[in-house]
């Protein structure tokens, strides 16, 4: 409501400016000669001219200003029973496969930014490899998170692998920074291969003592695939020397190709012990939306934005009749 009447405060302060440039130039004309005698010898506009251009020029402030709130979006994604979500997206070299089209990292990349739109309250984001990083801590701008998670590749690891746990204790501990109140849940992206790192049972115990619900979604196939050295990958020295062409892949030690499957079982497991869902990305993750979807069917913020372009489409008619469609005087 705030925002409204901050809007029309700036709209009447236009309009009282406006008014007093009007009778301003008016009183000058009026030390020259009588409105009568000006009249035959230049157009002056009508009376009521002034007021229009007034009004247009109030209404365009006033657009603008309800337009330009920062508060529009975050206002939307409030939830009054409180939530705090954390994406913990799979950065591993094996999301390069492509036993997904277009591969596994882009279909995690374009899920994780669909829920973002969809879930209430913050949400934070955790990618991990062989070591876990938090992207984000938890907040309301949905479009930083979308941004965020579009950025997420296995070259900006420092640190190759893939350790499950050491993205759920980060998450864990971003969440405890969090609304003791607030409903705590991790969503997890991965093929649910780990490779490295502390056990799981450790951090699904802290999961379960914190009340924190973790629902995973795989990606991959039974029958897997290759690993391409796209520049995408993190790769050691080594490895990086053999990389030739487009088509080369990740190889073992004894040089044969490295084939990542996905590793339903401890995906299962996870969600299993915290009380969440598993589901597969090939089969959509609608299971998952509806656990964390605003009650509204439509993405958060898609109205907030048809909202903003009318009122700056309203902005932009208004200040342009103002200034080009009347004529001044």
């Amino acid at each position: 409501m705030s925002h409204v009447l901050i809007a029309l405060a700036l709209a009447a302060l236009a309009i009282g400016l406006r008014a007093l440039a009007s009778g301003r130039s008016t009183g000058e004309r009026a030390q020259w000669a009588e409105r009568s005698l000006i009249e035959r010898f230049t157009r002056l506009p009508a009376t009521s001219v002034p007021l229009v251009r007034a009004i247009l020029l109030g209404v365009g402030v006033a657009s603008i200003a309800l337009a330009s709130r920062s508060d529009g979006a975050e206002a939307r994604r409030t939830d009054p029973e409180g939530s705090e979500t954390i994406l913990l997206l799979d950065a591993s070299n094996s999301m390069l496969a492509v036993d997904m089209e277009p591969s596994r990292l882009q279909a995690q990349r374009d899920l994780a930014a669909r829920l973002a739109t969809r879930t209430e309250g913050r949400l934070g984001v955790v990618y991990f490899a062989g070591r876990a990083y938090v992207l984000s801590p938890l907040t309301t701008d949905i479009s930083a998170v979308e941004m965020l998670v579009e950025g997420v590749r296995p070259a900006a690891v420092g640190l190759g692998g893939s350790s499950i746990a050491s993205g759920l204790t980060q998450s864990i501990d971003l969440l405890a920074g969090g609304d003791d109140a607030a409903r705590k849940t991790i969503v997890l992206f991965s093929d649910g291969e780990e490779t490295s790192g502390q056990p799981l049972s450790d951090a699904l115990d802290r999961a379960r003592d914190a009340g924190i619900v973790v629902h995973t979604i795989g990606f991959g196939t039974e029958a897997g695939g290759q690993i391409p050295l796209t520049r995408d990958a993190s790769l050691d020295p080594a490895t990086a020397a053999r990389r030739r062409g487009g088509n080369a892949v990740l190889q073992d030690a004894d040089g044969n190709p490295v084939v990542t499957r996905l590793e339903e079982a401890s995906l299962r497991e996870i969600a299993s012990a915290t009380g969440g869902r598993y589901v597969r990305a090939s089969d959509g993750a609608s299971a998952i939306e509806r656990r964390l979807a605003s009650r509204s069917d439509d993405p958060v913020g898609a109205t907030n934005d048809v909202w903003v372009g009318a009122l700056l489409l309203l902005a932009f008619v208004s200040l342009w009749g103002e200034g080009f469609v009347f004529p001044r005087g």
